[in-house]
C-alpha cells in the first residue's frame, strides 16, 4: 500500500535510483474507466460564468394528465374534483382514460379544485360518441385539445413559468512539490518529475470524476473566514425518475421503467454510467441482445472507451459505460444521463481562466525546489433533472418479470 507523504527524502526511493527495475512504473488500474463520467463530461460544451454562482432556466410543456379526487356517481353530475385544477382551462376537451368519455371544460375553480364540464360531448345530438359513465376516484383524465364555436372570442391564456436552477463553481487545486535533488536524480525508468506529474493528473482526474458524480451543492464560510463553494454532481439532483430495484433487475420491469420514466423526457439516447452489478445484471437478462462498440462519439470528439448498447422497446438506446468509482463504492447503481443537457461552466473573467490548467513554478521565492499547481474553478450545469434517471439496489438480473 502506497504511503501518503509530503516531499520525499533521498532514502525513501534510493533503491530505485540505479538498479534493475521495470522499464516503466505502471500505475494500478490506469484506465479511462477509472473516471468514466469525467471522460464523457470533458467532451460536453463549455460555458463561461463571471461569478461562482451560475443559473439557468428549465421549462416544460403543459401537463396533459391529472387525477380525479373523489368519485362522481351517475352520469349527469357536472362538477369534478381534481388534484391539479391549474392543469385545466375553459374551452378544452379532456377524456377519461378508463371510460373514454369526453368532457368539455366550462370553468375552473382553483380554490375548490373543481372543474365544471359538459358530459359526453361527443355523444350529444346522437353524434355516436362515447356515452357518459360513472367516474371513479383516481381516474386519469387526459387533455386532448381546445375547441371553440363558430364565433369564438379570446380564450384564457395558459402557460408555464420557467424555473430558475443554480449551481456553484468549485475551486479545485493540487500541488506537486519536489526538492532540488529529487528533480536532479536520474532513474533507469523515468525521471521523477514527469512521472509524478502524470500520476498527479491521474489522481486529479479521479477526484474530479467523484465530485461531478456524487458531490452536493453547498456554500459556507470556513474556519479562516474564506468563502467556499461546492458544485453538485449529477447523482444528487435526480429526483423525478428514480428506481430502487430491491435486488433483482428483471427484464420486463426494466423495459417498463425506461419507457414510462427513464426515457420519457429529453433525448432517447442516454449514456448510463454504471457499476459492475448493473452491467452483470444486463448481461444476465439479455446477453444475446446487446452490442459492444468502441469508440463513442464523432471522429473529432470521440471517447476511446468500450460501451454496451441496450435497445429499449420505444426505440431509445442506452450506451452503458462502467465507472469504476461506482463499482468500488456504490455497486448496484446506474445513472442515466442525457448528455445534451450537460454543460461545463468555467469561472473565468478579466483575463483569468478557471479551466483546469497546470501553473508551473508556484513555489516560494527562496525554495530551491519547485512546485507545480494543477488548478481549476468550474461546475456542472445539469439542465433539467427529469431528463436523467437513477437506478439503485441492483444485485443481479433475470429475464421476464418479477413474480409477486
Amino acid at each position: 500500500m502506497a504511503q501518503v507523504i509530503g516531499r520525499r527524502q533521498y532514502d525513501e526511493r534510493s533503491s530505485r535510483i540505479v538498479q534493475n527495475v521495470l522499464p516503466a512504473i505502471i500505475l494500478v488500474d490506469e484506465n479511462i474507466n477509472d473516471a468514466g463520467f469525467l471522460a464523457f463530461f470533458s467532451k460536453v460544451p463549455t460555458l463561461g460564468t463571471v461569478q461562482e454562482k451560475f443559473s439557468w432556466d428549465t421549462d416544460s410543456f403543459l401537463k396533459i394528465t391529472d387525477t380525479v379526487d373523489g368519485a362522481v356517481t351517475g352520469t349527469t353530475a357536472t362538477t369534478i374534483q381534481v388534484d391539479n385544477p391549474s392543469y385545466f382551462n375553459a374551452g378544452q376537451l379532456w377524456q377519461n382514460s378508463r371510460t373514454s368519455e369526453f368532457y368539455y371544460i366550462k370553468s375552473v375553480n382553483t380554490s375548490t379544485s373543481n372543474i365544471e364540464v359538459t358530459r359526453a360531448v361527443t355523444a350529444l345530438n346522437s353524434s355516436g360518441g362515447t356515452a357518459a359513465a360513472a367516474i371513479n376516484d383516481a381516474d386519469t383524465l387526459v387533455m386532448v385539445a381546445p375547441v371553440v364555436g363558430e364565433t369564438s372570442s379570446r380564450q384564457v391564456s395558459q402557460t408555464t413559468t420557467p424555473s430558475a436552477v443554480f449551481n456553484y463553481a468549485q475551486n479545485f487545486r493540487w500541488d506537486l512539490s519536489m526538492s532540488d535533488r529529487q528533480i536532479k536524480r536520474e532513474f533507469e525508468n523515468n525521471d521523477e518529475m514527469p512521472y509524478q506529474l502524470q500520476k498527479q493528473l491521474k489522481e486529479a482526474q479521479m477526484a474530479l470524476n467523484r465530485q461531478f458524480l456524487i458531490g452536493e451543492r453547498a456554500r459556507y464560510t470556513d474556519d479562516e473566514g474564506q468563502d467556499v463553494t461546492i458544485t453538485t454532481g449529477i447523482k444528487p439532483v435526480i429526483s423525478s425518475y428514480t428506481w430502487n430495484t430491491g435486488g433483482t433487475l428483471h427484464e420486463y420491469d426494466f423495459d417498463e421503467f425506461l419507457v414510462e420514466e427513464g426515457l420519457r423526457k429529453g433525448s432517447r439516447d442516454k449514456v448510463v454510467f454504471a457499476s459492475t452489478n448493473f452491467i452483470l445484471a444486463i448481461s444476465e437478462m439479455v446477453k444475446d441482445r446487446v452490442e459492444y462498440t468502441l469508440p463513442l462519439g464523432t471522429k473529432k470528439s470521440s471517447v476511446g472507451i468500450q460501451v454496451m448498447q441496450y435497445q429499449a422497446p420505444n426505440g431509445g438506446r442506452l450506451m452503458i459505460v462502467e465507472d469504476r468509482f461506482l463499482s468500488e463504492t456504490q455497486n448496484g447503481t446506474a445513472i442515466g444521463v442525457d448528455m445534451t443537457q450537460l454543460r461545463r461552466r468555467i469561472f473565468s473573467n478579466n483575463g483569468r481562466s478557471g479551466d483546469l490548467r497546470i501553473i508551473p513554478n508556484t513555489e516560494d521565492p527562496d525554495d530551491m525546489g519547485t512546485v507545480s499547481t494543477l488548478a481549476g474553478d468550474m461546475g456542472l450545469q445539469y439542465g433539467a433533472e427529469e431528463h436523467h434517471f437513477l437506478i439503485t439496489g441492483i444485485q443481479g438480473g433475470a429475464k421476464g418479470r418479477s413474480i409477486l
